[in-house]
């Protein structure tokens, strides 16, 4: 490719609304435009880099079975609320929906489950057809409340979705590893640093799941992990051990309401005790309570929420443990904090004061595992500007109380498998695996015959690689102050050869020379034929980050030309070699 028909258009300076090494880098070297909110054009080199993302990631998938298929992005509404997901996806606002001239209404696929399960409960009848795993890589639509980060959170982006159909668990059992041992392997060939860690299965459902994440500085999400037992799960799935709270030497045997006047926080309480009598008192010894809005299909119902005060309360957590209370009535369509009317409502008292004592009007309460021994505790008395003092959940609760794991660990805690203090990092979600089981099929009446002669729902699996979101995660991994730094795998070109004399016949027509070469070598190569001076030449294809470059200079009269690494030092060598010595790099490169 000639860089004098590439249309290469870079900027300078970095964009306003650019808040990541990524959005800014693919912005300023004209990979990616801005059509929308979430919205963008991927430019001629970055398609480039998406497709070979998408190969790999293909290679990988149909080494374990797969076989690729197309979905529609449009989505029949009837389809979703046979799984019973349509009003939760609905509720939640994520997907988009449009009508069509005869009324009827589609869903844009977030996500593809129920299309498949469909398509599977036609084509595959018998078990000894099983197992089987269809896949593709396709445009997905999520409604994003605010999308940012460039390609990190988008409305529109492309995504690859995989769903394997067994007779049995011990089958998806196995698909599942060969899944995950496939993951391995395609961000290892993606030159990408990721790793598993147990993970929430949000609204896809399943009885497990693991996150594949890049560790990057500015990832969304908190990952805790253990070096010695290899323990590692996202922060809204990680278990393990709180430090108990420290003595608070002059707690009351007994619960006494006392006194609080116009101290509502944690923080508020906890200096005002110490400034009346209890000067070792901290956030560790309060209840702290908080009160929201579960719905479900068949209604709404007020939920208290307690964790001890030092700890912060896990949402995802307590929306999975009402799920299981609750799993008569389907699955949780929204979980909101209730407001200022309704906490007075249900407490009798202003927001600040509520505890699971006497006066408390809710209809499930909830309280973290720390808690179910606690003694000597304080806790909002349901009464404005009053606490109990002395209180003991197990004992003292003033509604029926049922434990379960609700607080968000963080690094220190102890590990749940070696008891070490866990780390914490941050990382960006790449891929994600679930096993779904029947839920679908199930739900969709999706079946097969059995060995037995008898008709039997589908044991499912469901697997995922954002394959735009790659891209945007390998350049938070890849790159320094000067620009891109692609992994050779994915890069748009491999190598540019760059003449920096123009009109001088002798550069001119090594570096034609050498460009051909690397063409009939199979190298993606691009020679930058622009008349610009070499600075700005320079400067663009750091930017762009094409892995190698060759420079046909001053050194020709000598026999010699530049080679240099998009990050290592710049070597001279012979022109005879310069063919084979890029060949032989990239070569290496690709292979890891």
């Amino acid at each position: 490719m000639r860089a004098s028909k590439m249309n290469i258009s870079t900027l300078r300076e970095d964009p306003s609304e650019a808040e990541i090494a990524s959005h800014r880098l693919l912005l300023r070297g004209g990979y990616l435009h801005k059509s929308g909110a979430g919205l963008y054009l991927y430019a001629p080199l970055l398609k480039r880099v998406l497709d070979k993302v998408a190969r790999i990631v293909a290679d990988e998938i149909a080494s374990t079975g797969g076989l690729e298929i197309v979905m529609p992005i449009l989505q029949e509404q009837a389809l979703w609320e046979a799984s019973g997901r349509w009003e939760t996806y609905q509720a939640s606002r994520t997907m988009l929906t449009v009508r069509d001239r005869g009324g009827m209404v589609f869903g844009l696929a977030p996500t593809a489950e129920e299309v498949v399960t469909d398509y599977a409960a036609h084509v595959v009848k018998s078990h000894k057809q099983l197992p089987v795993t269809f896949f593709q890589q396709h445009t997905k639509f999520r409604d994003e409340i605010r999308p940012r980060f460039g390609l990190m959170r988008v409305k529109e982006f492309i995504m690859m979705d995989a769903y394997s159909f067994h007779s049995s668990d011990e089958s998806l059992d196995a698909t599942y590893q060969a899944m995950r041992a496939a993951y391995d392997r395609a961000f290892r060939r993606l030159g990408l640093e990721a790793f598993a860690v147990e993970a929430d299965s949000g609204a896809i459902g399943g009885s497990g799941s693991h996150e594949f994440m890049v560790a990057a500085d500015v990832g969304e999400d908190t990952i805790l992990y253990c070096p010695e037992s290899g323990y590692a799960a996202n922060v809204e799935r990680a278990i393990g051990t709180v430090p108990a709270a420290a003595n608070w030497d002059t707690a009351p045997a007994a619960p006494i309401i006392t006194p609080t006047p116009g101290v509502g926080t944690i923080e508020q309480v906890v200096e005002y005790l110490r400034a009346h009598g209890h000067p070792s008192i901290m956030p560790a010894h309060l209840v702290k309570t908080v009160l929201f809005v579960a719905k479900t299909a068949a209604g709404s119902h007020s939920v208290a929420a307690c964790v001890r005060g030092d700890r912060s309360l896990n949402e995802v957590k307590l929306t999975n443990a009402l799920s299981r209370l609750l799993a008569a009535e389907g699955p949780i369509l929204l979980l909101r904090p209730m407001q200022a009317d309704e906490v007075r409502d249900a407490t009798g008292a202003d927001p600040g004061f509520a505890g699971p004592v006497k006066g408390l009007k809710v209809s499930r309460c909830l309280a973290d595992r720390t808690l179910e021994g606690s003694t000597r505790m304080v806790t909002g008395a349901n009464l404005t500007d009053h606490h109990i003092l002395g209180f003991a959940i197990a004992h003292d609760a003033g509604v029926p109380v049922i434990f379960d794991d609700l607080v968000t660990i963080v690094p220190g805690d102890a590990c749940p498998q070696s008891g070490n203090p866990l780390q914490g990092k941050r990382g960006i979600e790449v891929g994600h695996v679930f096993k779904l089981g029947t839920k679908y099929s199930q739900a969709m009446k999706a079946e097969f015959t059995g060995a037995d002669q008898k008709l039997h729902p589908f044991v499912m699996g469901c697997y995922g690689i954002g394959t735009s979101r790659v891209v945007a995660a390998a350049v938070e991994q890849h790159h320094d102050a000067d620009g891109i730094c692609w992994p050779c795998a994915i890069a748009p070109y491999h190598c540019v050869v760059v003449p920096t004399k123009s009109g001088d016949a002798a550069v001119e027509q090594a570096a034609e020379t050498i460009y051909r070469e690397l063409a009939a070598q199979g190298i993606e190569a691009v020679i930058d034929d622009r008349d610009v001076k070499p600075g700005v030449k320079f400067k663009d294809w750091d930017l762009l980050g094409i892995p190698f470059r060759v420079v046909c200079g001053r050194g020709i009269t000598e026999g010699l030309v530049e080679f240099k690494a998009r990050c290592g030092a710049v070597e001279n060598i012979p022109v005879s070699s310069a063919v084979a010595t890029v060949v032989e790099r990239v070569r290496a490169a690709i292979a890891g």
